[in-house]
């Protein structure tokens, strides 16, 4: 069973999604599960995935999970470092990506 009820990949606006990120985004959600399909766009960067139709309802929606994880989409140093997230609802996100913040120190 998959550990993931939502996932997705992000990528940098002038970018777009390879093979490889779909195949990577499907593995991680339930193969038995309804999915639907969302795309999230911020100022640099966007992101393509899906969620399993139990976890919108348990959230309120489709709108509600894109609206959560938009904050990592429209900056990236909101990213965690293992790609995963924790919904209000309990259940887990994952947005991947190629790219990871590195901040200097400030100073």
């Amino acid at each position: 069973m998959s550990d993931y009820d939502v996932a997705a990949w992000m990528f940098p606006l002038e970018n777009g999604l390879k093979e490889k990120h779909i195949v990577k985004v499907l593995s991680l959600l339930p193969e038995d599960s309804e999915l639907v399909p969302f795309e999230i766009h911020g100022s640099n960067s966007s992101a393509y995935g899906f969620a399993t139709a139990d976890v919108i309802n348990e959230e309120n929606g489709l709108e509600t999970i894109v609206d959560l994880l938009g904050s990592v989409v429209e900056d990236w140093s909101n990213d965690s470092s293992d790609y995963s997230f924790t919904l209000p609802s309990g259940k887990n996100a994952y947005i991947g990506c190629d790219f990871r913040t590195v901040i200097i120190g400030e100073d």
